[in-house]
């Protein structure tokens, strides 16, 4: 755990290495996904089984370096909303995948690899009325010291559910190195305020993921002041009161996955990442009180590797995403 903490931090330094802290927190959320939080027993736990994301924004410096970043960005490449506001978001998060079946030790070569991921992010996001761009840079690592194994067994104890077994032969170590852009754009429907849809596009390079994607939602109801997008920070500055609700689909082109196809322990795995995946999904964000929001988002994904013959029959995979977040006046 001391290993795995200590690249965290040499990866936040190198992060925020340059740039100026601003203290005040203007919003913080946290975000769980899970299969099972998509009424997925316990006992059929597979795949993206686990994701922890904790993020935090503050208001940067106009002098601060990423702030001139993205503002050099939104005037010479891709324009950006009149009076937008720019944050600076960071992140910590952990993500889990483990075969179909955790209840052996023995390699399991035609299904999804044992497989863990820890990293620490900073983003800058331009949030507008219309539009919203973001870039980000994760530091980490893949690998026994993301800390997979007694992340999820705790948590396994702790409700009552078998181990996973397996660990000893997840992907073995590599860095995590990855820079990413999105874009949101918000179109309003039939001139009205409460129906709009929202497109996205996004490019994330470097290791363990490359890939490009797009998407659409229709979103309906009390709609926040811009557009958002399931697993991404929503700004304070866009957070509405009230309850709105989004349902869409997106695509990604898939370059690298190393999550799949990383060399694994112990074990030569005969799977690989397919070159494409689509996923549809619907949900709600909830203001429980001011300051306060509860999102809840359901999805399905195609599948995301191929299997030789004679593997177990496979289809789609269902998770859900739990966030709750906290913003300032």
């Amino acid at each position: 755990m001391a290993r795995a903490l200590g690249l965290v931090g040499l990866g936040l330094m190198a992060l925020f290495a340059g740039v100026h802290v601003q203290a005040q927190i203007r919003s913080v959320e946290v975000q769980l996904d899970n299969d099972q939080f998509a009424f997925t027993p316990g006992s059929k736990e597979r795949w993206y089984t686990s994701g922890i994301f904790v993020r935090a924004a503050v208001d940067p410096q106009p002098e601060a370096l990423d702030a001139r970043a993205m503002a050099a960005w939104c005037r010479n490449l891709i324009d950006c909303d009149p009076n937008t506001q720019v944050q600076r978001i960071w992140s910590v998060s952990q993500v889990i995948y483990t075969p179909a079946y955790t209840g052996t030790t023995l390699p399991q070569p035609k299904d999804w690899p044992y497989a863990a991921a820890l990293s620490a992010g900073l983003k800058v996001m331009a949030q507008g009325s219309r539009t919203r761009q973001s870039l980000g840079l994760q530091l980490g690592v893949i690998g026994p010291a993301a800390l997979g194994e007694p992340v999820q067994n705790a948590v396994h104890r702790l409700v009552g559910q078998p181990l996973a077994l397996g660990f000893d032969l997840q992907v073995k170590t590599q860095p995590v190195i990855q820079a990413d852009w999105s874009r949101l754009v918000a179109i309003p429907l039939a001139g009205r305020t409460d129906l709009d849809l929202v497109t996205r596009t996004a490019i994330i390079l470097g290791n363990p993921v490359t890939q490009a994607g797009v998407g659409a939602q229709f979103r309906f109801g009390a709609l926040p002041a811009g557009p958002s997008w399931p697993g991404e920070f929503m700004p304070a500055a866009a957070a509405t009161r009230g309850l709105y609700g989004f349902i869409g689909a997106q695509a990604q082109a898939v370059a690298r996955n190393q999550l799949i196809d990383g060399e694994t322990a112990g074990y030569e795995s005969l799977v690989k990442s397919r070159p494409a995946v689509g996923e549809l999904f619907a949900g709600g964000s909830w203001s429980v009180t001011p300051g306060w929001w509860f999102d809840f988002t359901f999805a399905m994904r195609s599948l995301e590797f191929t299997a030789p013959p004679g593997a177990r029959p496979m289809t789609p995979q269902r998770y859900g995403m739990l966030t709750l977040r906290w913003a300032s006046d």
